[in-house]
């Protein structure tokens, strides 16, 4: 078994949730087809790290993807925004978003 040691870096993991788990409306529950869109500010006086990731799904014989997003922040302390636009269309925005942690978002009411 391979055992990835993590470095120094921060990072975030998003586990999304559409609103069909919840109430039965907006989109599919595993949040697949969603686009999010992070901006992290870098202490070094860099450009704001932007990062964009999709939710996907896919599978072969004994495997399956992960749907959970995964961003790499580097020695950025605070993600400054997250913009989720769910496959149903709707919105969401977070700001000011502590890093080293799975954030779980479930998608807004209408």
């Amino acid at each position: 078994m391979w055992v990835n040691q993590p470095g120094d870096n921060n990072w975030i993991t998003l586990r999304l949730q559409g609103r069909m788990a919840i109430d039965g409306t907006g989109s599919n529950a595993d949040g697949i087809g969603a686009r999010v869109h992070l901006t992290a500010s870098v202490s070094d006086g860099d450009s704001p790290l932007t990062q964009v990731r999709e939710v996907k799904a896919g599978s072969s014989y004994i495997s399956m993807d992960t749907v959970e997003l995964e961003f790499g922040l580097g020695n950025a302390t605070t993600v400054d925004e997250i913009v989720i636009t769910w496959p149903s269309g709707r919105t969401q925005v977070l700001t000011d978003v502590a890093v080293n942690q799975v954030l779980s978002v479930s998608e807004p009411e209408q």
